[in-house]
């Protein structure tokens, strides 16, 4: 069995979804659908921020997990945390899990913009972690959520079951072959 961590905020975790609905429980269902021998354990807590999750990585990697998904940043965003901050924390939590032979899936959140110098560093600060640390990269853990009411909670951010939905069709390109790896003698 491949057990896969998902790491991260509200986002992760499904905010106002029962644990049936999260992401991790959907991911579980969608790759045992496919045939995969999976467990996803849920690391998703709302509120948590990049510096949060890695001062909880430690608990979850004694699961040892064969991936890591690492999703954070919408709220170190809405913080306006200092990007080289966030970065740094990242990369620790990345560090982390490999150095616990886990293989590490980064999301990003390109979805999550205004205009102006921050928003342009907090973007490329995933492409340049992903690029330093040889690990595949989401470009945008929200695809077309945000603000679109067919697939968010009244908020206006958080998936609903159908946002949920979207978010785990996106993530299996970029997951499927670091599952494959995982199998690889």
């Amino acid at each position: 069995m491949i057990t896969i961590l998902a790491l991260g905020d509200s986002l992760t975790t499904g905010y106002g979804l029962s644990p049936e609905a999260s992401f991790a429980s959907r991911l579980e269902q969608a790759l045992k659908r496919e045939g995969r021998d999976v467990r996803v354990i849920d690391g998703g807590v709302s509120g948590d921020t990049a510096y949060d999750g890695l001062c909880r990585i430690n608990r979850f990697l004694t699961h040892s997990p064969h991936v890591v998904i690492v999703e954070f940043g919408t709220n170190d965003w809405y913080l306006g945390l200092p990007v080289e901050e966030i970065k740094a924390n990242l990369a620790r939590i990345i560090d982390k899990c490999q150095d616990a032979g886990a293989l590490v899936l980064l999301t990003g959140v390109r979805s999550l913009s205004g205009q102006g110098e921050y928003d342009a560093r907090f973007h490329s600060l995933y492409q340049e972690l992903a690029r330093e640390k040889n690990v595949p990269l989401m470009p945008d853990f929200l695809p077309g959520i945000p603000g679109n009411l067919e697939l968010t909670l009244p908020d206006g951010l958080h998936p609903n079951e159908a946002g949920v939905d979207a978010i785990v069709v996106a993530t299996l390109p970029t997951l499927r072959p670091l599952l494959d790896d995982v199998l690889l003698p």
